[in-house]
Parts: C-alpha cells; structure tokens; sequence
C-alpha cells in the first residue's frame, strides 16, 4: 500500500498538482541551491501528463519501466497537513521532473532544479508533527524540542506564515498577549515562545531580533502597541539573557508594554 502522501509537486506554470509524495528523499538535506532529490512511489494527478517523454515528447506510458521528462519554470514542493491541504510551499526554479513507471502504478521521480528557499535540516520532522497534530498543534508543541529542532520549527513556522500571507494584523485581545517562557532555554525558544504567544500554537512572530523587528510593524501578527504578559520571565534571564535584552528592547522601543507574571 502506498504511503499517505506528505507534499505534492505543483506546476506554476500550468496552475496544476502533478504529483502527490509519500516524502522527498535529499530534499531536506540539500545544501547547495541548486539541488536534486528523489521522490520514489509518487502518485500521478490530472495535472500530469503520463503520456509526455523528454521535453514533453511521447513516452511509453505507464508500467513499462519507461523514462520520461519535462521542463518547468517553476514548480512548488507543497507541504500537506492532515486533511490533504496545502499549509506551505517551497519554491523550486527551472526545475526538470525526470519519471520512471513502476510496474504497481507508481513513480519514481528525480526532480533537479534551483531552491528559493534551501530547507533547514529537520524540518521534514516539523511538518510530520504538524501532520500528526491533525491541524490543532497543542500550546508548547515546540517545547520539548533540541535546539537545531526548534530552529527547524521556526523555519516551519515562517513558512507557513508566508503561505497565508497577507492576512490583516489582529485586533489585540482585551487583555493583551500572554507568553509562556517557562521553555525559554536557548535563543530558538525564545522566538518560538513570541511567535506562539503572539499567533498559537505554530505562530511565527521573527526568528530573529531584525524579522522581530519587521513583525512589530505588520506582516506576520499583531501591530505594536499592545500589552505582553511575560510569564516566567526568570527562565529566559538566566538562560538567555542577552537575547532577552535586545528582545525587550525591541518590543519596548516598538510600544509594547512587557509585564512579568
């Protein structure tokens, strides 16, 4: 049986999904910008043309073992949440999709082409647990993580954030925002803790002091002023606390008022 498919290969170029992916192998290991990766038991969809060989000629269709390829100028690798629907997208130009028929009905796939947005090691990892989470992330999801997880996290989170983009800033709650910071341990959960208290579980509030910045000002959440409940502000003053100063920083000079609790 083949395995529930994770992402699904998209043609900008005809508007059309052409393949759904169990996983891409490489893909999120790739280091250069121009990469390739494996996509063994894809599932051909309508967007796909079973019938094109190299450059969109005549193949030999499906089952025979046969090799066939073509050309896109810009393909999406979209990642898929629980139900089957797109929640973020990495862009892949002057891509070439190289199939070869398996005999159960299957493809393998060798896609090469240019990454707009190299993927962060480990986020393949993210995105499974998001897909297990079945779209309702519990607060804290990020919280047990190590900390080239929790980078991984962010990275997932931005992108998700920028599949949704742009979406008008939040009125503030009566009461303001209210950070957890008992999971404040290293630079990483800081800015998982800001962009869940700032958007819930999976938010993306900057991954960084600068995308902190940007965020404060619109974009990705709620537009400063507002009120943020900082709760166990201690954890992140003894673990991190430069980080924490130029964060305070950040927001203060931004009009947040912080408040410990």
């Amino acid at each position: 049986m083949a395995q529930a498919p994770g992402y699904v290969l998209h043609s900008e170029d005809l508007e059309a999904d052409l393949y759904a992916l169990p996983a891409p192998e490489g893909f999120f290991e790739a280091e250069e910008e121009y990469a390739t990766f494996r996509a063994p038991g894809a599932v051909r969809l309508p967007g796909s043309a079973p019938d094109a060989g190299p450059d969109g000629g005549p193949g030999s269709g499906p089952g025979s073992g046969s090799r066939s390829g073509r050309e896109h100028e810009s393909l999406q690798l979209r990642v898929l949440d629980a139900d089957g629907g797109p929640v973020a997208a990495y862009t892949i130009g002057e891509a070439r999709i190289e199939e070869e028929d398996r005999p159960d009905g299957l493809v393998d796939l060798r896609v090469t082409g240019w990454l707009w947005d190299l993927p962060r090691p480990g986020t393949d990892r993210i995105w499974a647990l998001w897909r297990q989470a079945g779209g309702a992330l519990p607060p804290g999801a990020w919280a047990p993580l190590d900390t080239e997880d929790r980078r991984a996290w962010l990275d997932a989170a931005r992108l998700h954030a920028v599949w949704r983009h742009p979406l008008p800033a939040p009125a503030a709650p009566a009461g303001g925002y209210v950070l957890d910071g008992s999971a404040v341990t290293d630079r990483p959960g800081l800015y998982c803790a800001l962009g869940e208290a700032m958007g819930g579980p999976g938010g993306y509030y900057g991954a960084s002091l600068d995308a902190l910045k940007d965020c404060l000002h619109g974009g990705f959440g709620p537009i400063a002023p507002f009120t943020l409940t900082w709760q166990d502000l201690a954890t992140a003053r003894t673990r991190v606390p430069e980080d924490l100063e130029k964060a305070l920083g950040a927001l203060r000079a931004a009009g947040v008022t912080v408040r410990p609790a």
